[in-house]
């Protein structure tokens, strides 16, 4: 099974090329998946060490973790996003690797494509085969961000300028997709990447 990692910035349009490798029979999987389950799994030992860097606000009795304020903390304070990528992260990346060991096992895909907005600056992106980095013009990741957040164009620069460069993340790409028009645009470029994959795999 030949590893890929996906990545490129806020909005770019990371999940809708990543449902066009899972159409092609793909294995795909996205980092924040299996981070929220990791997170809101409500097990003690992850429980306790976010309450105490979120505070007791973070957490409810009846229901754990509080998704909404832990969400809004974290979008607003870069010490505590530091603080959960560094814990969670090592845990991501075990858990990563036992569904990788699982699926090699199973034979079934040809590819597994692990979609993860940080895979660059924590240099995971060493761990796959190839990576794909998809983009857009920052325009255009202004604009998606207010259309689907409903904020102001200021919160959504800010929320880029708070990620890693977009043009550091292209530097590492073995292929790169271009999501700035339509959406059939878009997949029609997916698609031609994927042949590509298969091609650099010898797998047509």
């Amino acid at each position: 099974m030949i590893k890929i990692g996906l990545t490129g910035g806020i909005c770019t349009g990371k999940s809708f090329i990543l449902n066009i490798f899972k159409e092609l029979d793909c294995y795909t999987i996205r980092a924040d998946e299996i981070a929220k389950k990791i997170i809101f799994s409500n097990k003690p030992e992850i429980v306790e060490k976010i309450v105490e860097v979120f505070g007791d606000e973070i957490y409810d009795p009846k229901t754990g973790i509080k998704k909404e304020t832990f969400t809004r903390i974290l979008f607003e304070d870069a010490d505590k996003r530091i603080f959960i990528n560094n814990f969670i992260h090592p845990l991501v990346v075990a858990e990563r690797d036992n569904i990788i060991a699982d699926l090699e096992k199973s034979k079934v895909y040809d590819f597994f494509i692990y979609e993860s907005a940080l895979l660059v600056e924590s240099g995971n992106y060493k761990d796959f085969q190839k990576i794909i980095v998809v983009y857009t013009s920052q325009e255009e990741q202004i604009r998606r961000q207010m259309q689907r957040d409903g904020i102001s164009k200021e919160d959504a620069e800010n929320r880029i300028k708070a990620q890693f460069p977009l043009n550091e993340k292209l530097k590492v790409a073995h292929y790169t997709i271009d999501t700035t028009g339509t959406f059939e645009e878009a997949k029609n470029k997916a698609l031609e990447t994927f042949h590509l994959m298969k091609k650099d795999f010898n797998l047509l």
